[in-house]
């Protein structure tokens, strides 16, 4: 063997050795490691987590997030089915997830909150199951207990704001609302009107108000009647007890008197202006002198009105309710004029009467016509009423009240009154009878013909 080969020989064998401990260390260090990745993945927390989410169903969960619950509600609502709601829409059928309990976690203790719905249901508290279990010092773990963490109050709510008139009861979901929920605020309801705006006392009504309601909302009035939502905003909803139905104003007054409702004038400017329609056709009589009749009308008041009026001197004007309900004002009766000319007021409303009420007799016929103004239109109807009178029963009328007022001259050869009565009518045919009360209100029109003032209108302002 050559002497270079010679010197090569111990070199050789000490790499061999060196490869071969190498490669031993290696695969010890290997198992080494593969030992400590084993033990390090088998006390890993997040593996038993994994293997609880796959292995519990949905009921177990629901009792898991169910038992000791905070479930705690107003009375107006039932948190056991507020709680049986939200899982069945939010959480069956859905994933769950789980995450590191925060403030709870920690590494001698691992804690999970467990989320469905996007809400927490409740917190997994992890168990060693002994010391160094898994080797290399680390811990297995196994389920310790499950404590639910669920709220209620974590769900998103909303306030409830109801409107309503002082001294109405009003009720969310079936529930009297209780004085504690009134908020002390008055406020004017919906679209209240100008004219109520500015009245001495508006309709102003108590506010109530219920937070922290979380399922469906149901409003309603002493009478059942289920409110609507007026509008929701910033998570409030807000209703308004209405009354069903809104109450209109019409008024009638004469030029120059000052209505007053609920304390405000009434601005000569929204009325609509026109003669008194009991003086058409007579501008001979008036001398053009009639004075204009002023009528306000108003829709969607909440309250009815009190209503006054005084005429230019500031006297008090009374008023009669028409047939259609409007209001109309008379200034004070003329009382040198009513001396005078009652008498014949009286005697053409008495022979009015007798026609009206009575069978067709030719001197009641003829005595009212006498008292009628020929060329005007209530001498043609009751002339053209003869024949229809023919079969009128025999009546008899006794009255309770009969009051003549407002007596107002129009000009030199015109007047106008009115004539309010209640009386009680026994009617009887041959065949049968009846008894009846009347309560009727007139206007009438007089003019000067002839020295004998002669009845030329008559319209029905009540009855």
């Amino acid at each position: 063997m050559p002497e270079r080969e010679k010197r090569r020989s111990p070199w050789r064998r000490f790499l061999l050795v060196y490869t071969v401990l190498f490669l031993l260390l290696g695969a010890a260090g290997c198992y080494v490691l593969y030992r400590y990745a084993a033990a390090y993945e088998s006390s890993r927390p997040e593996r038993v987590m994994d293997e609880l989410m796959a292995a519990t169903d949905e009921d177990a969960w629901y009792d898991y997030a169910r038992d000791g619950a905070d479930l705690s509600v107003s009375e107006f609502e039932d948190g056991e089915a507020l709680f049986d709601a939200f899982f069945d829409t939010a959480v069956r059928g859905h994933s769950l997830s789980y995450r590191k309990a925060p403030g709870e976690y920690s590494a001698e203790r691992p804690a999970y909150t467990v989320r469905g719905g996007g809400k927490d249901l409740c917190t997994v508290y992890l168990a060693p199951i002994g010391e160094g279990k898994a080797g290399f010092g680390r811990e297995l773990w196994q389920v310790g207990e499950v404590r639910s963490c669920f709220s209620l109050s974590r769900l998103e709510s909303i306030a409830v704001v109801i409107d309503a008139p002082p001294g109405e009861t009003v009720y969310l979901n079936g529930v009297a609302l209780a004085e504690r929920f009134l908020t002390g605020e008055r406020v004017e309801p919906p679209e209240l009107t100008e004219l109520e705006r500015r009245s001495d006392a508006p309709p102003l009504y108590d506010r109530w108000r219920v937070d922290a309601l979380y399922g469906a909302i149901t409003v309603t009035d002493r009478d059942g009647r289920v409110l609507s939502p007026l509008r929701e905003e910033d998570g409030i909803v807000r209703y308004v007890l209405a009354p069903e139905t809104l109450h209109s104003l019409t008024v009638c007054a004469p030029e120059g008197a000052a209505v007053l409702v609920g304390g405000a004038v009434l601005d000569a400017r929204e009325a609509s202006v026109g003669e008194d329609p009991i003086l058409d056709g007579l501008d001979a009589y008036t001398g053009g002198e009639a004075p204009r009749l002023l009528t306000w009308h108003y829709e969607g008041l909440y309250a009815e009105p009190t209503v006054a009026a005084r005429d230019a001197e500031g006297r008090s004007m009374r008023a009669v309710t028409g047939d259609r309900g409007e209001l109309r004002f008379f200034p004070e009766s003329d009382e040198e004029l009513q001396s005078e000319v009652e008498p014949r007021v009286r005697d053409f409303f008495d022979w009015y009467f007798e026609y009206a009420g009575s069978a067709y007799n030719v001197y009641r016929y003829n005595a009212l016509l006498n008292a009628i103004l020929p060329e005007s239109e209530l001498y043609a109807y009751v002339r053209d009423s003869a024949e229809g009178m023919i079969w009128a029963s025999a009546t008899e009328i006794t009255y309770d009240e009969l009051v003549f007022d407002h007596f107002r001259r129009v000009g030199e050869n015109c007047f106008t009154c009115t004539v309010r009565c209640k009386a009680s009518l026994s009617s009887t045919s041959w065949y049968e009878s009846h008894t009846y009360a009347m309560e009727s209100s007139y206007e009438l029109a007089f003019v000067y013909v002839g020295w004998n003032w002669y009845a030329a209108a008559m319209s029905v302002l009540a009855g």
